[in-house]
């Protein structure tokens, strides 16, 4: 019998207990009478361990106090006779007291003094991988960048309209994917593709704390033909709590019949094509362009994942591989909500805390109800009753959407 406690015992009692094991284990039931009043002074084991365990002894040896020691350790409060592997049924199970005890002991079974009934998970995803500039280029790439506003999806939004303003499209393409490097390159004259876009986009929303990612999107028959791709960027948007997809070289992004913006996952698995709607200034497509555009989102990889249910064909056009570091059947994997908060439990004994943690890149730290919390463990407030809480994660555009905590404390374990 094992027993795990935050806090070893005194030498004396951490003793007594092993000899009364090692007495238990070997059925010396005489002996393991002798220690009845040591074994008394063992708060924490007498009722659950000792009290029954020498109640047994004394019923093998013919003891007449046998069942008055059963009786007194179920009135104290013992629940858990499966210790005994059936030694309690097998000696006392003829008793006429048997059934009452048995029922008792089942009632006995305390409430636990903390028990929390709801709280923050993130869920099945993997670990997210931005498309940023290098962190020497940061700084310039920011002096050349709109200023945000408070709402990252207002800033998100101005950052598309922006980047899409910046030059008309051609085929042309960059070797280094470096935002800078293509808007200095736009400013002496070059002309570049959706990829083109892309970089700029996604560098710069990670420039001003949006969390952001290249997607390349491929039509069905990617293998064969020519202008099978098409490559967007997308971000999270903690307004939205949700993945959007932001068109740089259109200017646009996608909205449902409500008008919310959507993700790349929505849209593969949207039957009818959704509106395209410019950002700013930007003229609107028309629903036949817009119809063209939606025919990429056939097969998808975000920075780092590539994901296919079926089959994949791996080389695209006939020319080129299309190298990814992880290969997925589902492709939610790759879209996990940065919103979502991990629970951890900690402290000692009858007092429990939490720890939350998150995995938004650009968080700064947990708000658990009217506390913020920047790192280590927060200790349960164990006035008795309901406890109602959110957590939300601190972001540079306020606070994520909020996650229910919410925990019951009892006076007393009963």
């Amino acid at each position: 019998m094992t027993e795990l406690v935050d806090d070893l015992p005194p030498r004396e009692l951490a003793e007594l207990r092993l000899r009364a094991e090692q007495l238990v284990r070997d059925g010396e039931d005489r002996p393991l009478l002798e220690l009845v009043r040591e074994l008394r002074t063992d708060e924490q084991w007498w009722v659950h361990l000792w009290a029954p365990a020498v109640a047994v002894a004394a019923r093998r040896l013919g003891a007449p106090n046998a069942i008055a020691l059963l009786e007194e350790a179920v009135a104290a409060g013992l629940s858990q006779p499966e210790l005994f592997e059936g030694e309690l049924e097998k000696l006392f199970g003829a008793d006429a007291a048997w059934p009452s005890l048995r029922e008792r002991m089942r009632a006995n079974v305390p409430q636990p003094l903390v028990e929390l009934t709801d709280w923050p998970e993130p869920g099945p995803a993997l670990p997210v991988e931005l498309y940023t500039i290098a962190p020497d280029r940061l700084a310039p790439l920011l002096a050349r960048l709109p200023r945000p506003s408070p709402s990252a999806w207002e800033t998100a939004r101005r950052m598309l309209a922006w980047v899409h303003a910046q030059w008309d499209h051609a085929n042309d393409h960059v070797e280094d994917p470096d935002a800078l490097n293509v808007l200095e390159r736009v400013e002496a004259g070059a002309r570049f593709a959706c990829a083109e876009y892309s970089i700029v986009l996604s560098q710069a929303l990670n420039a001003v704390r949006i969390p952001s990612r290249r997607v390349d999107l491929r039509q069905a028959d990617h293998h064969v033909g020519v202008g099978r791709g098409h490559v967007v960027s997308e971000a999270w948007i903690d307004d939205l709590d949700r993945w959007v997809l932001l068109d740089g070289q259109n200017g646009s992004y996608w909205v449902d019949a409500g008008g919310h913006p959507l993700g790349v996952r929505e849209l593969q698995r949207s039957a009818e094509v959704p509106a395209f709607v410019g950002a700013g200034d930007v003229e609107p497509l028309t629903n036949a362009q817009a119809a063209g555009w939606f025919s990429y989102f056939a097969s998808a990889s975000t920075t780092g994942y590539t994901w296919s249910e079926g089959s994949f064909a791996p080389v695209f056009q006939e020319q080129r591989t299309i190298r990814t570091p992880r290969l997925l059947r589902d492709g939610d994997l790759a879209y996990p909500r940065l919103s979502a908060i991990t629970t951890g439990i900690g402290g000692r004994g009858t007092n429990p805390t939490v720890r939350f943690t998150h995995a938004h890149p650009y968080g700064t730290g947990i708000r658990l109800g009217p506390d913020l919390l920047h790192d280590g463990e927060w200790p349960l407030d164990l006035t008795p009753g309901v406890h109602e809480l959110t957590a939300t994660i601190v972001t540079p555009y306020g606070e994520t959407a909020p996650q229910r905590f919410s925990y019951v404390s009892r006076s007393s374990g009963r």
